[in-house]
């Protein structure tokens, strides 16, 4: 009887032991299940919003760009009348060229004279572009840019550099056919002219010939 409970007391012993072991050896496998993982979580949150803030930062510099663009980009109004086929005000960037102005016109009308038209120039914010048939030409009218009023400056008398044609040009004393054309190359090449004292700038016109005619023109 005394010997049962020896056996009996030496297995539990032998059962207090492994528990014991079991226990050390899975206790630093608990302890790493358990760790704290808020250092890291922080981290990832203030990895994210300073990603966020970068990327709403970019954002803004693209818009700004984009606006900036939108505003640097000039816009300019044309009329086209005349022997065109949808004849009306049309809106294009600065810069545009006649010819491109006239397609969007919906081309010539069969009956259009071209050759009195110079389609490679740009064409100016607010002009009035008149195409005129080949029986307009014959009875010798000249196309025009704007009103007459304004493109020959008819109310004060005055020659506009700005916007006469060869025509109207010659009809200045001193100006003939070479230099009308001079100067309207001039002006298409460098744009409007600021004073009347920069035709002198044009070749041929010189001071002698400007004294004569700055009488009789404006800007």
């Amino acid at each position: 009887m005394k010997r049962k409970r020896n056996n009996g007391l030496g297995n539990l012993r032998v059962y207090a032991a492994a528990g014991i072991f079991a226990l050390a050896l899975f206790m630093p496998v608990l302890l790493c299940g358990c760790k704290d993982t808020s250092d890291e979580d922080a981290l990832l949150l203030s990895f994210d919003e300073e990603t966020h803030v970068q990327m709403s930062c970019t954002e803004k510099e693209e818009t700004m760009q984009d606006v900036g663009q939108s505003e640097e980009t000039q816009q300019v109004y044309v009329y086209v009348c005349g022997a065109v086929n949808c004849p009306g005000v049309y809106q294009a960037q600065a810069g545009v060229r006649l010819f491109e102005l006239i397609e969007m016109a919906g081309g010539f009308m069969p009956e259009a004279d071209r050759s009195h038209l110079n389609l490679a120039r740009t064409v100016a914010d607010g002009e009035q572009i008149v195409v005129l048939t080949r029986e307009e030409i014959a009875q010798g009218m000249t196309a025009v840019s704007e009103n007459s009023a304004a493109r020959t400056g008819a109310d004060n008398g005055l020659v506009n550099i700005n916007t006469a044609s060869v025509s109207e040009l010659t009809g200045v004393s001193g100006i003939g056919e070479s230099r009308a054309q001079a100067i309207i190359d001039y002006r298409e090449k460098n744009g409007a002219f600021k004073s009347v004292e920069e035709i002198k700038k044009v070749d041929g016109i010189k001071d002698g010939l400007f004294a004569k005619i700055k009488d009789y023109i404006t800007v």
